[in-house]
């Protein structure tokens, strides 16, 4: 696979998660799905934290191509 494209997926998985962060930051409802009202707390906890570990896996990802393809 040519550098170049290496480095644009890599910038892609940089970015991308941040945007999507910051949009489910400010549209914190989508994290709740109709009906749990009542027993919201437990679930919005569980499915931020998985949230926050993919998207800390794909940023992380993202920087290790960043940084292998400088090197080469």
């Amino acid at each position: 696979m040519d550098p170049i494209i290496k480095l644009r997926f890599a910038k892609l998985f940089v970015v991308l998660p941040v945007i999507g962060l910051i949009f489910l930051s400010v549209n914190s409802e989508l994290l709740i799905p109709k009906g749990y009202q009542l027993a919201m707390d437990g679930y919005v906890i569980s499915r931020t934290m998985v949230l926050i570990f993919t998207l800390y896996l794909i940023t992380k990802l993202g920087y290790w191509m960043w940084e292998r393809n400088e090197k080469h």
